[in-house]
Order: C-alpha cells, then structure tokens, then sequence
C-alpha cells in the first residue's frame, strides 16, 4: 500500500506486507509490526532499519509481484539518481526476483 497525506506531495513510505516491512521515503526499510522493544542487539539493529540497497536477494525474492512493482517505483520516485545506466542494471536484477514465489507457486 502506498499511503501520502496531501495528493501532489511526496509519499513518506509505503507498506510492503507480503515481506511485513515498511519502506521510507529515506529508502530504509523496517518491520511492519514494531510491538515490542529490541531484546538482542541485531532486534536493535533491525529497528535502525537497513538500506534498500543492502537487502538480500532472499528479500526481494519474497516479495509479491505487486509489492515489488510498488517498491521499485517508489524507489525510483525517491532516489537521486546519479548514473541512470548503474540504476536501470540494479532495478532490472531486482525485477527478475520479484514474485518469483508466485510463480513457483502457480506451478
């Protein structure tokens, strides 16, 4: 879901459910669900959120099509994009991991 209070604005994140994670317009990515405080140091870490770009391939493969999509324009929308060429070459190979679970499961 890409969620922006005033039309014409920039959004401030969008939820990626079918990973439970939330991406910020600041390209970091957090646990939907923040109920209860860290209990180990990595629980803090995760908390700190991890930069878009430092995901595993694991991550990008779990995501749905649609979220994928969603993430990949929003980060587009979000990002200075100083060489397009390096840019397009990343966004391509995350395109090819997305929804790659819902297709093996159409199968």
């Amino acid at each position: 879901m890409i969620r922006n209070d005033k039309k014409g604005e920039n959004m401030d994140f969008i939820d990626l459910t079918s990973v439970g994670s939330t991406l910020t317009k600041d390209l970091k990515v957090f646990p939907i669900d923040i109920t209860e405080g860290p209990e180990t140091a990595s629980e803090a870490d995760e908390m700190m959120g991890v930069h878009i770009y430092d995901l595993t391939d694991e991550w990008w493969s779990n995501l749905s099509f649609v979220d994928g999509c969603n993430a990949l324009h929003f980060i587009e929308l979000n990002t200075d994009i100083i060489s397009q060429d390096i840019f397009d070459e990343w966004k391509d190979s995350k395109q090819e991991l997305i929804g790659s679970v819902d297709v093996l499961e159409v199968i």
